[in-house]
């Protein structure tokens, strides 16, 4: 199994749901770690225990993608700064 495509798989529903609950698209949410976005649906989502158990889907998620990838800072598409050329 390749734990990057798992992150990104977990990522991907994680994020979906936020901006659904938040009313807008995925692009307009903050970077946040994989971690934390499982922290935080828990937050909102966790008193239903409609997302199962913390610990049990924390550590499914950490067995899954390992704890690098869980913590590790999202990736962000950096715009290339045009070079200034000074004579």
């Amino acid at each position: 199994m390749d734990k990057a495509l798992a992150a990104e798989k977990i990522r991907e529903c994680a994020e979906k749901r936020l901006a659904n609950f938040l009313g807008c698209d995925v692009v307009a949410l903050p970077k946040l770690k994989l971690g934390e976005l499982i922290h935080l649906s828990f937050l909102l989502w966790g008193l239903d225990e409609t997302i199962g158990g913390f610990h049990s889907t924390m550590a499914a998620a950490l067995k899954l993608v390992g704890r690098d990838a869980m913590w590790e800072e999202p990736k962000t598409e950096e715009m290339e700064e045009p070079k200034v050329v000074v004579n």
